[in-house]
């Protein structure tokens, strides 16, 4: 089917216009969102909670900072691997004080996080049913 000349000028006006239009529309001035987790701090608190969750499950954290993890209720602890490895919940394996990381009631602990990376971490008894989270340090 052969089309008229004038038909064919408008599309040729048209179509040049609606690709650039597409491609206008596809860059957003809305920002980003920041990441997961929030802006890094200097200290954290980390809960492993009843229901099988860790609380936040997601730190942005500074080199040099500390992430308290504590047991809020039930069998739990923090396994972690990455930037910084440790098995903690009656103390850590291998603190020299005799402490383990057995999956326990009512514990807490401090860890330090010294430089840039990601880590890991889940509980044992729980990472199946996704009790996990990660600890990012800028």
């Amino acid at each position: 089917m052969a089309f008229p000349l004038r038909s064919t000028r408008r599309l040729l006006i048209i179509l040049p216009a609606l690709a650039l239009a597409a491609c206008q529309s596809s860059t957003s001035n809305t920002p980003t969102s920041p990441p997961a987790g929030g802006d890094p701090v200097q200290t954290a608190t980390v809960t492993a909670n009843p229901n099988n969750t860790f609380s936040p499950s997601i730190v942005n954290l500074l080199a040099g900072g500390t992430v308290t993890f504590t047991n809020g209720g039930g069998t739990h602890n923090v396994n972690a691997s990455g930037s910084l490895n440790f098995r903690c919940a009656n103390g850590c394996d291998g603190d020299g004080q005799g402490g383990n990381g057995n999956a326990a009631e009512g514990w807490s602990f401090t860890i330090t996080f010294p430089s840039p990376g990601s880590t890991n971490y889940f509980c044992e008894p729980h990472q199946n049913e996704g009790m996990a989270g990660v600890i990012n340090v800028q």
